[in-house]
Formats: structure tokens, sequence, C-alpha cells
């Protein structure tokens, strides 16, 4: 019987080459396999499908390889090509996004494979954070190599800056006035400061110091136990600050996946992110 038909490409020559494999299985086991080729396979729907009991299903996951996550199995090749898609998302993160030290798993989870089966994508993205194929930093997801450091020039330029950074954000251009430095040379010295964590930018050449993006993350955290979620008046009142300034840490941590919009509602979505202490 066969298993979530695709939509489309019934006809092609790959797939009706893949359906002679799966008549010519004669074995649990072999059909198993077989299904396994194409990607994630449903353990319900398979044990459904051949009329397997659980200790049937149990002697069949003995196969060594299969990676499983609740009631979904993978096998390793096909494993190793959903890693390798998520260190390829990751390498083209780092290219695109210089003032961020990388994604949540959640947001990389989305971008590489979003859809693709989320407890396994999960498992697989913890598993590589285990082996040392991609590094963590408070929550934030990036590649070995992916190692930021200022030049003289930008360590110069940084110790003139860093003691202005209080509890208010600085755009770059007025930094760049304030300590009388170039504004580009500005703006690529806290690029650099962002990728190791230090500063933060909550829309493009604004920047909070770290650990208040951690103080703003940890009052959505207590709204969210309080209320079930974050809107703007409670967050602006509760931060004493403008709506306009308000709205974009919202949607800041919106777009970096700590949180999802619903409505006018901001909803808890990745609690790994800005892990409490």
């Amino acid at each position: 019987m066969m298993l979530n038909p695709p939509r489309r490409g019934k006809r092609k020559p790959e797939y009706l080459q893949w359906l002679a494999s799966l008549a010519r299985a004669q074995s649990d086991a072999d059909a198993l396999s077989v299904h396994l080729e194409r990607g994630a396979v449903n353990l319900a729907d398979f044990a459904w499908a051949r009329q397997l009991n659980g200790e049937g299903m149990r002697e069949l996951l003995q196969q060594p390889g299969y990676i499983q996550a609740g009631y979904s199995l993978l096998n390793a090749p096909v494993a190793a090509r959903w890693q390798r898609k998520i260190l390829d998302t990751l390498a083209t993160y780092h290219e695109q996004h210089r003032d961020e030290p990388g994604p949540g798993r959640e947001r990389l989870r989305r971008m590489a494979l979003p859809m693709e089966d989320e407890a396994l994508v999960l498992l697989l993205i913890e598993k590589m954070r285990e082996s040392g194929d991609i590094l963590s930093h408070h929550g934030w997801l990036h590649l070995p190599d992916h190692k930021a450091g200022f030049s003289e020039e930008q360590q110069a330029i940084w110790q003139k800056a860093e003691p202005l950074f209080g509890d208010e954000p600085w755009w770059v251009r007025d930094l760049a006035k304030e300590t009388g430095t170039d504004e580009q040379a500005m703006r690529l010295t806290l690029r650099q400061a962002a990728q190791q964590g230090i500063i933060t930018a909550i829309v493009k050449d604004r920047y909070y110091r770290n650990d208040r993006i951690v103080e703003f993350a940890n009052m959505i955290r207590d709204l969210d136990q309080e209320c079930g979620s974050t809107c703007a008046a409670d967050f602006r009142d509760r931060l004493g600050v403008g709506r306009k300034l308000a709205i974009q840490i919202l949607e800041y941590f919106d777009r970096i996946g700590f949180t999802r919009r619903r409505g006018n509602d901001h909803l808890l979505r990745d609690a790994l992110l800005f892990p409490e202490k």
C-alpha cells in the first residue's frame, strides 16, 4: 500500500522506478527501507499500511542508522542530505546577515527544511550541535569558522563607543558623530561587535547592548506567563519607551523567531533563545 502519494510527479520515471522497487519488496523491512529512500516515514501510517503491531514495529526499528523522533523515522543517507542543507543554509545566513551572530534553531529549521518533519529537523540540529558541526552561543547557532574579531582600527573605535552604550539604543550615525568617527567605519565596527554577541541590531543600524535584549526577552516571558502573549501596549508600558521603539523591539523578536505574531499579539515561539541565567 502506498503511503502519502505525491500530488505531482506521479508519472516521472524516477517515481515510477521507486514504485517498482516498492512492489519488489519481499518483507516489511524491505518496504520500510524503500519508503525511507524518499524521506521521513510516519511510523503510525506505515504500521497501519502493513498491519503491524507494536512488537513488529520495534523489531523493524532495530536497524542501525535509523534516526527517530516521535513517530517519524529517517535513514542515514537522507539525514546526511538534510544536514548538508542545514549547513548550507547557515553559511548563507552568515553571508547575508553580517551584523548577527546567527539564527535560533526554530528559525534555522524554517529556513533550511520548512516542509520536513519538525521534530526530526530539530533533532538533527541538536545532533550537529553536539558533534561540533554547529556551535551555539546563548541560543544563537553558527558555523565553527564564523568567528568575529576587531581589527586594530575597529578595536580603537569600539573602545570609544562601548562606554556610551547604556540602557538606550544607538543609531550608527549618532554614535559616529558622538565619537568623531567616520560613519561607515563605525557601521563596520558595530557589525563586528554584533557578531560577537556584544550588541544587537533591532533594526538596521540601531543597536542595543545584548544584555538589554535579554532583559526584554525576559519581560516577554513574564508577559507570556501572565497574559498568554505580549502586545505592543503592555510591552511599551512595562519598558517605559515610546510605541514606535516598542514595536521595533517586538518585530525584532518576531523576525528572529523568539516570538511569532498573531494579530496584535506576540506569542512565545523559541524559548531556548536568550536562556535565563
